[in-house]
């Protein structure tokens, strides 16, 4: 990889060093068209948090006099004087040192109210937070300063007021500041107040908070009422007169002129007292920082550039040796050729892949062989094949498998069917049982998982779960919990996936040298399922009370025999059911007995058919089919249908023999189905009944002499006929269906197709062009 490929690598880190060093011209050429808009922007937005944060400040102060007005409003010593006729008493002195105390605690959480007084109209006096005075006290001792004379602040306090906040200057004169808040009392009364409150806020504690923003940019910070009249202010009183017009809105920015100087006022108004809160920034300040931010990204570029290309070649030369030994290191060690490949990053990559892909494998490999491992341990385990001093436990953990209990039951399963979930072109049989075993094995594994925990391995062609419960189970208890857990697996996986098997649960054992003999019987309940059918889940206790022998007497015996050899089907059908039923109705036989007894049975049909000259070589596929079909395990009801088929067969044929030269049994058959073609279950049983032929002897019979199967005669006899009512334009395709027999208009225009190589309404088509 060195010369011309080493190098390539180096130019592109060059090149990516070079376009980072464009980008603070870009952002030059961009900051010096932006600067002043943004800057704008910024300090805009900057000043209306600002102005927000202020707002929430004495919002929340200002709130108090609010709530303060109403505490004082609603108080029951206040009411009291407030219905008074003018004279204190004992009583009412009393009431009023119990209103001075509840007054001193209003003061106490806030710094924003100065003080505040109560003026009583009846009474002529007024009540503070510290003490008693008549009107005239009162005014000698706290208003004289105010500008005001008595009559004008008594005239002030005998207008209505409604919670309004005032400035102090307007109201009380030049020497004070503050702002005023008045409430006439009771709250209720609307033109006739019998008690006015007034509370002074303070205006330089207000401006505590102003200055902080005032000193963050220059500006200057107003507060307005919600008429846009000034309240307070952190600008030093002059004559000028400041016009806040034109701030409409609940918040906003307006360019003004004041004193001869571009300004921008930053506004924002208060929900809850309605006031404005404005903040003044002379214009100059924006062009100054804009200036200011412009030289500064020039000379940073500058700076930036000088740097930059000493420190791009230095560090391109030093960030490439240590990846240049790296790829010499790695290619040292890989197979892969370092010139197959582009650069060094492609090659490195190329070479981790390879690595990563390769350890996969292998892990792959081992985690196979290590499922197969344990797989073959609980196979041993299961069939003991583990000698005494074998250490299973440590083994176990091996394997990840930490036994919770000594408790332990066997689940064996046996698919029985798995077709329908796979689709008909899928012909690789032991593909599709492998994948259908490992969803049940998973599935399995993980409903036992939800409680105890279970190992699935294959075994016998079945699959085997070893379960190990997690705490010591009654035997009742354990037995219902594997009921549960098979049925949901039954349930779910034969809902889901359409696979069906059958289910067999040993009983519980104590120890892991026990489960030899708890598969033992979990292949021996399984045994059980020829008797009881698939799809079962069976238990090993339930064939515990089973009979020993059966009953199949010698008259039964001969009574078949000569039922057989007459051809009367319907009598030797009854004794086998008879005797069938008669043994296995309680399902209280054991299964070598149950064999014993179908070979009896199956012996006895055979010498039957041997009797009545049945063709050997169909008579020895039969034996051979039915011997097998037993020795697999096949479920008893099968096997009684097999063998009510092949009683059905030798009957037919005994009574072919004896209606061989009957050749009017065909021509009887087809005019009774040219009558009964639109009947919609017309079928092979319905024939059959009317003719008093067993179904299969009449299906191989009608084959035999014309040719085609008895269904599809009648479909094309009852398409025929359709096409003859295609022709009347007048009858719909839906009545023609029923007309001809036909029971879903689906299996119609199937069938029609099938047979006339287009669908109904196309042959109607084409017949009326014609």
């Amino acid at each position: 990889m060195n010369g011309l490929k080493m190098n390539s690598v180096r130019g592109r880190w060059l090149r990516s060093y070079a376009a980072v060093l464009l980008i603070p011209i870009a952002m030059m050429l961009v900051a010096y068209f932006q600067t002043r808009s943004v800057l704008e922007d910024e300090i805009n937005r900057a000043n209306s948090a600002l102005l927000t944060q202020l707002q929430q400040d004495i919002d929340s102060h200002i709130d108090y006099a609010y709530r303060l007005s109403e505490m004082i409003a609603f108080n029951s010593k206040v009411r009291q004087f407030m219905r008074s006729t003018g004279t204190i008493g004992p009583e009412e002195r009393i009431a009023m040192v119990q209103a001075l105390s509840d007054f001193r605690l209003y003061t106490n959480t806030t710094r924003y109210v100065d003080r505040f007084y109560v003026y009583f109209r009846s009474g002529d006096f007024v009540l503070t937070e510290g003490s008693y005075y008549d009107a005239r006290m009162y005014y000698d001792l706290q208003q004289s300063t105010s500008g005001l004379t008595y009559e004008e602040w008594k005239q002030f306090l005998a207008q209505p007021y409604r919670g309004q906040f005032f400035s102090m200057q307007p109201i009380e004169g030049q020497p004070r500041t503050g702002i005023l808040f008045a409430q006439s009392l009771p709250i209720e009364a609307r033109n006739a107040p019998l008690a006015t409150l007034v509370i002074e806020l303070n205006e330089e504690r207000l401006l505590s908070a102003i200055r902080n923003i005032q000193s963050y940019n220059q500006g200057k910070v107003y507060i307005l009422d919600g008429t846009n009249q000034l309240l307070a202010s952190s600008e030093k009183r002059t004559g000028t007169a400041r016009s806040f017009e034109s701030l409409n809105g609940e918040t906003g920015f307006v360019r003004s002129q004041w004193d001869g100087e571009d300004v921008m006022l930053s506004y924002i108004q208060s929900n809850r007292t309605n006031w404005k809160y404005v903040y003044a920034l002379p214009m100059r300040l924006y062009s100054q920082k804009a200036e200011y931010v412009r030289n500064l990204t020039i000379l940073t570029v500058l700076l930036a550039l000088a740097i930059g290309i000493v420190l791009a070649v230095l560090m391109a030369r030093r960030q490439y040796d240590p990846l240049g030994k790296l790829v010499r290191s790695v290619a040292a060690r890989s197979k892969l050729d370092p010139g197959t490949v582009g650069n060094e990053y492609d090659y490195l990559e190329e070479a981790i892949d390879s690595t990563l892909d390769h350890n996969n494998q292998m892990n792959r490999i081992i985690e196979k062989q290590k499922n197969v491992l344990r797989s073959n341990l609980f196979v041993r385990l299961l069939k003991g094949r583990v000698e005494n001093d074998f250490p299973v436990i440590e083994v176990m953990s091996e394997y990840g498998i930490v036994l919770r209990s000594d408790y332990f039951a066997v689940l064996l399963i046996y698919l029985e069917d798995f077709s329908g979930f796979f689709r008909q072109d899928e012909t690789d049989v032991e593909k599709k049982r492998e994948f259908v075993r490992h969803i049940i094995s998973n599935i399995v594994e993980e409903l036992i998982g939800q409680q105890h925990q279970g190992w699935m391995t294959e075994i016998d062609e079945m699959l085997a779960c070893t379960i190990n419960f997690t705490s010591n189970l009654s035997t009742e208890e354990a037995k219902q919990e594997m009921l549960q857990l098979t049925e949901e697996a039954q349930r779910f996986i034969g809902s889901r996936f359409h696979i069906y098997f059958t289910a067999s649960v040993s009983t519980i054992r104590r120890s892991v040298a026990e489960l030899p003999t708890a598969y033992q019987e979990a292949m021996e309940a399984m045994e059980y399922k020829m008797l009881l059918g698939a799809q079962k889940i069976i238990f090993y206790d339930q064939i515990q009370s089973f009979n020993h022998s059966y009953s199949y007497p010698l008259e039964k015996e001969q009574q078949l025999i000569n039922h057989v050899k007459a051809g009367d089907y319907e009598q030797a059908k009854g004794i086998l059911d008879e005797v069938i039923k008669h043994n296995l109705s309680e399902e209280s036989l054991p299964m070598d007995m149950v064999r014993c007894l179908l070979f009896d049975v199956i012996s006895t049909m055979m010498k039957a058919a041997i009797e009545v000259n049945l063709n050997q070589s169909e008579l020895y596929e039969e034996n051979r089919t039915t011997i097998q079909d037993l020795m697999n395990g096949v479920s008893v009801s099968a096997m009684q249908e097999r063998m009510t088929l092949f009683l059905g067969k030798v009957c037919s044929h005994v009574d072919s023999k004896k209606k061989s030269h009957n050749f009017r049994l065909k021509e009887d058959i087809l005019e009774f189905i040219n009558e009964q073609y639109r009947d919609h279950n017309l079928s092979i049983n319905t024939i059959s009944a009317r003719f008093d032929i067993h179904p299969s002897y009449l299906s191989r019979y009608f084959k035999e002499q014309v040719g085609d199967t008895l269904t599809d005669y009648i479909n094309k006899l009852r398409v025929d006929k359709a096409k003859e009512l295609l022709r009347n334009d007048e009858i719909f395709i839906k009545d023609i269906c029923d007309l001809v027999g036909f029971y879903s208009i689906s299996t119609f225009i199937r069938l029609f197709k099938k047979y006339e190589g287009v669908t109904p309404s196309s042959y109607r088509t084409s017949n009326d062009l014609k």
